[in-house]
């Protein structure tokens, strides 16, 4: 019984990847062949950017990567003006120089942050909080990104933290221009490194995902087999 319903799982999440897989192929070439290919391009490098929503939380969350002068600056600036009372650095080095000099420089005391320096990468910068959110009974977040990073952050921080409102911030003054895309060499980098990101954090941690593939999955364990397995109900 287990194998067969392993096997079925497998299918079912087969199934659903193929036609992705199919419906992104087919739209990527229509607009190859019939699109304005660099608008197009430049629509979404502007989808990587999710819309700010800064609002008062229980804790704030930098993010480590590119243009982490300007994320640690903001995220300082959020303390400063009251967004809340406690910041995480996450995925620096605990003796980073730059996080140490901007905190004594705002006067703010060692107390009100903490730095994360197990995270290597964006899914981790989540997961590698929930012990934190669990011991601090924590209600609310708001991350920290740089802005193309900020829409495939806002996923993978949704995905881990389903019950929490998420807020997000960057800073003003990335060097990000979706619009000068085909201009700026900076944008072009930024945007190289996170199209792809982006393309497999929504495969992976997309909800859309998850809850369409929970109600397949479920609508297939009530067809009553020839030989009745019995399938229990998940819930992810």
């Amino acid at each position: 019984m287990t194998k067969i319903k392993t096997v079925l799982k497998i299918i079912v999440k087969g199934l659903y990847f193929t036609q992705l897989l199919l419906f992104f192929s087919v739209v990527c070439l229509g607009i190859y062949l019939f699109a304005d290919t660099d608008r197009a391009v430049q629509g979404f490098a502007r989808y990587l950017v999710v819309e700010k929503n800064i609002q008062p939380a229980d804790v704030i969350v930098v993010t480590s990567g590119e243009e982490d002068a300007l994320r640690i600056a903001e995220g300082i600036q959020l303390l400063k003006a009251g967004y809340s009372d406690s910041i995480i650095f996450s995925g620096y080095d605990k003796n980073n120089k730059m996080i140490h000099e901007a905190m004594t420089a705002a006067g703010l005391a060692e107390t009100t942050y903490t730095i994360d320096d197990q995270a290597t990468s964006t899914i981790e910068n989540a997961t590698f909080q929930e012990a934190y959110v669990k011991d601090h009974l924590v209600q609310s977040m708001l991350v920290v990104f740089s802005p193309p990073q900020s829409r495939r952050g806002l996923l993978a921080f949704q995905h881990t933290f389903k019950d929490l409102p998420i807020y997000v911030s960057y800073s003003d003054s990335s060097s990000y221009q979706p619009d000068q895309l085909l201009d700026s060499k900076v944008t072009r980098e930024m945007f190289n490194s996170q199209a792809p990101k982006f393309v497999y954090y929504f495969f992976k941690y997309s909800l859309g995902y998850n809850h369409q593939f929970l109600q397949i999955y479920n609508t297939v364990q009530k067809v009553r087999l020839p030989y009745q397995i019995g399938l229990t109900k998940i819930d992810w």
